[in-house]
């Protein structure tokens, strides 16, 4: 149509109303003091903006000045960053970002600001992208009164401290982690001597003061990954995790005595606190989280009876923590021969798009008279026993077998992985690369489809004998990951002389994420140092909102944890592949 017959039309009465609604609308958009509206070109750079956006986030700029201009005018460097990178890809996808939160950070003092945005692209009339557009809205007010909700549901108020929510919560996930052979479990149940008697006889805000001092000592007592929590009054709880054997909770509760022992200094008087702790240790995944409290809040009044100042553990727990009877190796190799060991697949995620990168698989034993019996309770005896070979061989086998049958799906991208764990006496086998081989040729699947997790404790040892395994296994084309980088073995020595594909940092950093912010940094290193290194970095143990945004805005490039996908059946598993968006939401909030 020419400009001739466009102008007789637009004359046309109904051409007129459309003229006018359209100028009109465009505006009332533009000049809405609290709508945020932007116009960019294929470059980022501003085409058009509403008042509201110049009142806002323009620094009280006209709309003139800031035709031309960037984010990177306007906003810290890595917020404009990624605004640049999301207008980029819309304008290369054509696909349009809807509702992203976002988090605003000025370089000027003033304070951030979290926003909705959502960006589309610009169109002419022949339909070609031109830039984009964009609209934001201002969602500080509610993230924060979020977040607050949030921090007093899961939060004692007067401490800081988990609450007993979030304790049951961390103890059923801790409890599922030894299905991956990662110890046992511990808690220790701290209740004060005499403390109700002697707060009586001082202010309560002198208890209160004692209370919080009590809080941050059982804090700095406890390893990383462990969650201190108050039950209320002078009542708290410490989770262990990952414990090797009972000596370390001895340990655990014996620096806890101590630690809150020490004399308090207030208002130039010394005050002393001490305390009974009852102890608790389990090595079964099975096992109910109420009813391990309960034992160790019976075992705290054990402690009082003897005097307090003391611990004492739960004898009934140690006795069902014992081994099986004398037919373990039968039962065992039954198991083996009957099909009773099967495994379980714990999905893994991208963390830039979404969909399913992998799974990792997780042993599991359908006893015939037991039930349901996780790793945590055969493993260990397996090994005594000289069965864990046979164990190994057959979770290989498996999940080689599964990986080719699911290779077969055209669902099952060319790149999906399946994770098996070795142990440290596998690593010690001189034949292990020859046995690897042999099954990867079997199932016909392709090396690069297998990843082979190292754990710390298989690390701890002979180094060098170590790595010549490693070194055999890399030569057959089998992704290689460590696990549990940074909780106490792994150093920089591990990765120059262990060549492995992938880092996956332990769940302990992550469970800090928002509450640490030197964990944040040490995260962000880590990921740095793998990157540099051209290795892949898995973040494990996802459980928040705001943890999944934070290790997503690091630069980790896996996920895996309860908040993405608990593990599940072989079946189940494409299920997955639906990608996780849906649990991107757009107020990210989380204990």
């Amino acid at each position: 149509m020419d400009i001739r017959a466009l102008w007789t039309r637009l004359r046309t009465p109904v051409g007129l109303r459309r003229w006018e609604l359209e100028r009109t609308c465009m505006r009332n958009l533009l000049g809405a003091p609290a709508e945020r509206v932007f116009f960019k070109d294929l470059e980022s750079r501003f085409l058009l903006v509403s008042r509201g956006f110049c009142v806002d986030q323009g620094r009280g700029r006209s709309v003139d000045e800031l035709l031309g201009k960037t984010d990177f005018d306007l906003f810290g460097r890595e917020h404009a960053l990624a605004a640049f990178e999301d207008e980029q890809r819309v304008i290369r996808t054509g696909e349009p970002i809807v509702a992203k939160l976002e988090r605003e950070i000025f370089d000027d003092g003033r304070p951030d600001a979290w926003v909705s945005t959502t960006k589309m692209p610009l169109r002419d009339k022949k339909g070609h992208v031109i830039g984009t557009f964009g609209v934001s809205r201002d969602v500080t007010a509610q993230v924060r009164a979020e977040e607050a909700l949030a921090q007093q549901a899961l939060h004692d108020q007067l401490t800081g401290l988990a609450n007993r929510v979030t304790l049951m919560d961390r103890l059923s996930q801790a409890l599922v982690e030894i299905e991956r052979g990662r110890g046992r479990v511990g808690l220790l149940f701290v209740d004060l001597d005499n403390f109700k008697r002697a707060n009586g006889s001082v202010s309560h805000e002198a208890g209160d003061e004692v209370l919080v001092e009590v809080a941050r000592r059982l804090v700095r007592a406890c390893r990383r990954g462990d969650t201190v929590a108050r039950l209320g009054g002078d009542e708290f709880v410490v989770l262990c995790r990952a414990l090797r054997d009972d000596d370390d909770i001895r340990l655990m509760a014996t620096r806890v005595l101590r630690a809150v022992g020490r004399k308090f200094r207030r208002d130039d008087n010394d005050l002393t606190v001490t305390a009974s702790i009852g102890v608790v240790v389990t090595a079964d995944a099975t096992a109910d989280p109420s009813r391990l409290l309960q034992d160790a809040d019976m075992a705290m009044h054990e402690a009082k009876g003897a005097g307090g100042d003391c611990f004492r553990v739960f004898d009934d727990v140690m006795n069902a923590r014992r081994a099986p009877g004398h037919g373990f190796d039968a039962d065992m190799r039954r198991a083996l021969d009957k099909g009773e060991l099967f495994l379980m697949y714990q999905p893994l995620f991208s963390l830039d798009d979404g969909a399913l990168s992998g799974v990792e698989a997780l042993v599991r034993w359908q006893h015939p008279q037991d039930g349901l019996v996780l790793p945590g309770r055969f493993i260990p005896l397996a090994e005594e026993r000289g069965l864990i070979d046979e164990v190994d061989d057959f979770v290989l086998d498996e999940a080689c077998r599964q990986l080719a049958e699911w290779a077969k799906r055209e669902a099952c991208p060319a790149t999906f992985t399946v994770a098996v764990n070795l142990s440290g006496r596998q690593l010690s086998d001189p034949k292990l690369a020859e046995r690897v081989r042999s099954t990867i040729t079997r199932h016909g699947i392709e090396p690069s489809r297998i990843c082979l997790e190292l754990t710390e404790t298989a690390l701890v040892g002979e180094l060098g004998e170590a790595a010549r395994c490693v070194t055999a296994l890399s030569r057959l084309g089998v992704k290689l990951a460590l696990d549990d980088f940074g909780t106490g073995y792994s150093t920089l020595v591990h990765l120059q002389l262990l060549d492995t594909d992938i880092l996956k940092i332990d769940r302990s950093f992550v469970q800090q994420i928002g509450e640490s912010g030197r964990d944040h940094e040490i995260i962000a290193a880590i990921t740095a140092m793998a990157h540099a290194l051209g290795m892949t970095v898995v973040a494990e143990g996802i459980e928040t909102d705001i943890q999944l945004g934070e290790l997503s805005r690091l630069g980790c490039d896996v996920g895996q944890g309860f908040l993405l996908a608990r593990p599940v059946s072989p079946d189940k598993v494409f299920g997955h592949l639906a990608t996780f968006a849906a649990l991107q939401r757009p107020a990210a909030v989380g204990c």
